[in-house]
């Protein structure tokens, strides 16, 4: 069984269904995350995709000029995946098609990225996986409000369905996830400084 070409055929089926008929390359959804049972190795998927798809160790990847990484897991570069980057649980790595992802703003591809990894500690939700990819982001200092506007031009364009919800609906969650962060973050630098003002105003009044 060519197991690169099946998470393929899943894609497409997808497009078909939701885009009554019209299969459009590349949107068929953000993130497909596929599950064909039994422990697919990285090895066997290599081996099924004829020739074609590519090993990067843990932590190797390059994507948008930045080192990304997701924990122990590796990435398998395939051209001939059908979406942009799939997620494998069992065992756990990501599949990448730099093709679709070149053509991406570089905030997207590193959410894309995230998010895929978000699947991997977090599991099948879409919206757990989504939230996952926005923290990452704003922890590593690649996601601020101009890099939420590219994700949800991005994320808009795609269509829900059953396992996906619609991508308007999934921006305007990830805006809520990302102010939420951002307050919390605020509300931080602001006790910070006010700790600091305070010991200040207690050294120099001890010198005094």
């Amino acid at each position: 069984m060519n197991f690169a070409r099946l998470a393929g055929l899943i894609a497409i089926a997808i497009a078909i269904v939701t885009l009554g008929g019209f299969f459009m390359p590349g949107y068929v959804q953000a993130q497909t995350y596929t599950s064909h049972g039994g422990n697919i190795s990285v090895e066997q998927y290599i081996n099924e995709a004829g020739g074609v798809a590519k090993y990067v160790a843990p932590g190797k990847l390059s994507l948008a000029g930045r080192r990304v990484g997701c924990g122990k897991r590796p990435t398998i570069l395939d051209p001939e995946f059908d979406t942009w980057a799939g997620a494998y649980t069992n065992p756990g790595f990501i599949i990448v098609n730099m093709r679709y992802m070149r053509k991406e703003h570089k905030i997207v591809q590193l959410y894309i990225y995230a998010h895929e990894c978000g699947h991997q500690f977090r599991g099948f939700d879409e919206d757990t996986s989504d939230a996952f990819a926005i923290r990452r982001g704003v922890r590593q200092g690649w996601l601020r409000q101009k890099g939420m506007k590219e994700v949800c031009r991005f994320i808009s364009r795609v269509p829900g369905d059953a396992e996906h919800p619609a991508g308007t609906v999934r921006c305007q969650r990830m805006i809520v996830v990302y102010n939420d962060i951002v307050k919390r973050n605020n509300r931080s630098i602001a006790s910070k400084k006010h700790t600091k003002r305070r010991k200040n105003q207690l050294l120099l009044g001890f010198r005094n």
